[in-house]
Parts: C-alpha cells; sequence; structure tokens
C-alpha cells in the first residue's frame, strides 16, 4: 500500500522547482511513491517509485506541463498503476498496446486449432479496419466515440445491397476479442465495444425493409441448369479447374472442401471419400458417397496429375499446395465472357442439389431416400442437441450412394458429363 507523505506538492510547487546542475528528485506526495525528476534543462517528469525484491526502482510517468499533463493527472496515474500492483499484475504496458494484443489474438486462434482461412479472413478483416487506426495505441486509450467514428466510415449506408453491416459485426467482434485479455487482466475498466450493435440497423431488418434477398445465387429451373452444363462442357479452361468444377457440383460439398481434397481421403475401390472433422466447418468427420460420374473425374485427375506425388487431387505446380477455391469462383464469374456472373455460384450448387431433392421427393421417397438423408448430404448439423447426442448416422452409407447416384444420372441426362 502507498504511504502518506509528509508534504504534498501542486502544480504551483512543481513550477517553483529550479533546475540544478544536475538531475534531483523531489517526492511529490498522496501518494508518496510519486516522484517529480528535475533536470538540468528545465524540463520535470514525474515517476512512480516502487520497491521490490529488495531493489529500487522508478517507473516513468508523463512530464510536466501546465494545462497538459499536470500533479493531478500525474496522481490519477500513480495511483492506477499502484493498484495493478498491489492486485499483482504486470505493469508492462507494451503488452497493452493493441498491436501486440493483436498478435497475441491471432496466436491464440493458432493454438485453439482454427484452419487457416478463418484466421487469414479475421487477419484480414483487422488489417484493413482495425490496425491502422489502433494499432500504435494503448488499450485504455481506445475509447467508445473513437470506435463508432470508424465504423460509420465503414457503414454504407447509401448502398443498401451493400451496407457493410456485417463487416461491422465482424470487426465488433474481433476488436471485443483483442481487447479481453487487457478487460481479464483489469488493465481496462471497460469494454469499450459495448452498445455499438445499437448504432446501427439490424441487418435481417435491413434487408426486409429493402427486399434484399442475401440468398448466394443458384441454379434451380432445370432448364438454366442444362443451359449451364453445356457452357461449362464447352468451354475452354484448365482441365483442373473444370474437373474440380463437375466434383463440386455432384458431391455438393463446400467448395474449401472441393479444392482442398486429399487423396488420402479418398478410397476409389469403395467409393468414398472420407473428410476428417478437422476439415469441415462442423468439425464433424463427414463421408461422401462417390456417384460413378464423381468416381470417373478423379480416376481421370489421378491418372493425369498423380505423377506429380502430390497430396492433392488438385495440385499446384509446386506440389505443396492446391488449387484455391477462389479460383473456381473465378472460372464461373468467366465462364461464357460473363454469362453466369451473379447468376451461379460454387457454394450456390448446394442450394441447387437440395432444390431438384425437393421437387423430385416424390421419387427419392419411392427409393427409401427421405429429408433426413437429403440433409446429411449437405453435411448439415442438427439444431436438436439431444438428438444430436444419439443419433450417430443420420443415414446410411447406402442411402447416400442411392442419392448421390440419382443425382449424378440426374445431372447427366442433361448434359453428359465429358472428362
Amino acid at each position: 500500500m502507498s504511504r502518506v507523505a509528509r508534504k504534498i506538492l501542486f502544480d504551483k510547487d512543481i513550477r517553483a522547482l529550479k533546475p540544478k546542475e544536475k538531475r534531483y528528485r523531489v517526492v511529490v506526495g498522496n501518494p508518496s511513491e510519486l516522484i517529480v525528476f528535475v533536470y538540468p534543462s528545465g524540463i520535470k517528469s514525474f515517476a512512480l517509485r516502487v520497491r521490490g525484491g529488495g531493489r529500487e526502482k522508478n517507473i516513468p510517468l508523463k512530464r510536466f506541463r501546465q494545462g497538459i499533463y499536470s500533479v493531478s493527472e500525474a496522481r490519477k496515474e500513480a495511483i492506477e498503476k499502484l493498484k495493478v500492483i498491489v492486485s499483482g499484475g504486470e505493469l508492462n504496458t507494451e503488452k497493452y498496446l493493441f498491436k501486440n494484443l493483436y498478435e497475441a489474438f491471432i496466436a491464440q486462434k493458432r493454438k485453439k486449432g482454427q484452419t487457416p482461412h478463418s484466421i487469414y479472413a479475421v487477419q484480414k478483416l483487422c488489417n484493413r479496419h482495425l490496425l491502422p487506426y489502433f494499432g500504435n495505441l494503448d488499450a485504455r486509450e481506445i475509447k467508445y466515440s473513437k470506435i463508432l467514428s470508424i465504423f460509420n466510415g465503414i457503414f454504407n449506408e447509401n448502398n443498401p445491397k451493400n451496407p457493410r453491416l456485417e463487416t461491422i459485426k465482424r470487426a465488433k467482434t474481433a476488436l471485443r476479442g483483442i481487447l479481453a485479455p487487457a478487460l481479464k487482466d483489469r488493465y481496462i475498466e471497460y469494454d469499450p465495444t459495448i452498445g455499438l450493435e445499437k448504432e446501427f440497423p439490424n441487418l435481417k431488418r435491413f434487408n426486409i425493409e429493402h427486399d434484399i434477398d442475401t440468398r448466394l445465387a443458384a441454379l434451380t429451373k432445370e432448364s438454366d441448369i442444362k443451359e449451364f452444363l453445356h457452357d461449362l462442357q464447352e468451354a475452354d479452361m484448365d482441365i483442373q479447374v473444370k474437373r474440380a468444377l463437375y466434383l463440386q457440383i455432384l458431391c455438393v460439398n463446400r467448395p474449401v472442401n472441393t479444392a482442398a481434397a486429399k487423396w488420402a481421403h479418398i478410397n476409389l475401390e469403395s467409393r468414398i471419400w472420407c473428410i476428417p472433422a478437422k476439415e469441415m466447418k462442423m468439425r464433424e468427420p463427414f463421408n461422401i458417397a462417390l456417384s460413378s460420374y464423381a468416381l470417373r473425374i478423379l480416376e481421370a485427375q489421378k491418372a493425369e496429375f498423380g505423377i506429380l506425388e502430390s497430396p492433392f487431387v488438385f495440385p499446384t505446380i509446386s506440389k505443396d499446395g492446391h488449387i484455391h477455391r477462389d479460383t473456381l469462383s473465378k472460372a464461373l464469374r468467366r465462364l461464357h465472357k460473363g454469362k453466369w456472373n451473379g447468376r451461379v455460384t460454387t457454394h450456390g450448387f448446394r442450394a441447387t442439389f437440395r432444390t431438384i431433392c425437393s421437387i423430385n421427393e416424390t421419387k427419392l421417397l419411392q427409393l427409401g431416400i427421405g429429408n433426413n438423408v437429403i440433409e446429411s448430404a449437405l453435411a448439415h448439423k442438427t439444431n436438436n442437441t439431444i438428438q444430436y447426442a444419439y443419433e450417430r448416422e443420420k443415414s446410411t452409407l447406402k442411402q447416400q450412394e442411392v442419392l448421390m447416384q440419382w443425382y449424378g444420372d440426374y445431372l447427366n441426362s442433361l448434359c453428359s458429363f465429358k472428362i
């Protein structure tokens, strides 16, 4: 605890201190650990004198400047630092610089096992919207009004189709996570992000009011699907990209899983593609039954590119990497001179599959395929936690084989797959 000083100095007393040939110190008091150094140049700087482990050290504060950093400001800062010391905390304020908190935040995400893609997304967000403004600030200097000002700059209220409300939501989540250690260490007294969500429209309500459909573009009419498959068949594009797109269409899994597919997870003889939990969005292992069409694509890919001895089905020239999922998206945007841009997305093939299954519900029921089998093929997780706890398989592998072969036959009837 701090001691009571015999004499307490005020601004007029600090101003009256005269410089000498050598630096000297004077106790300011209240708390008694607060001192001021007077330099030969006339500069007067406050410091906090603390003792620990039999040694005494001075923790520098700021220099005295009338009306800018007075005795009262120095006392307030000294008391805050003493509280940290008494509670067993650290006074290494460098760790509480926003850029250092950010680095620790990203490192912790890696330790938690988050995917490189999700970590990259957070880094990209922070590098664009947070670090340029807060990077060199101490956590205590980050105020609600400053955050609101920056987020107002992000909000694109004049463009209903892209108001960037989701960006604001993600930025707030990242900012809260970055500042969390400083809050838990009681280095900062409150979370400056609290209440920010009330400053902006609710995204769902905003989309409803502006009649915006946020679903990803997908083909649902048979005539459009037929025309698209024909254009893809005739397209002059890299054979690996074309095969990856075909596999994405046939297997209806998430685009990132298609781009990063590994031979170690695919059994061509058993016609099963087993994706481990760590590579799935829901962190559950997922089995895909390969139709005869998907099998042919994989066999052709292995025959042509297997000589590279890459672990990936769709390798890059370096062999250590795989094609990026954005490569597939870019190919769709450019297909037939941009004819399908805005009408088709890689992720939208999942919606196409779901729609076609719904339209043909009667036929599928005759084959013994119900809604649970379709949802299982999409790797959707049930919201019923009790059901999930006892449900080991949503559908048998045999049912999956029937469903995926039926879907492959349906697509092939519209436009045969030539690889």
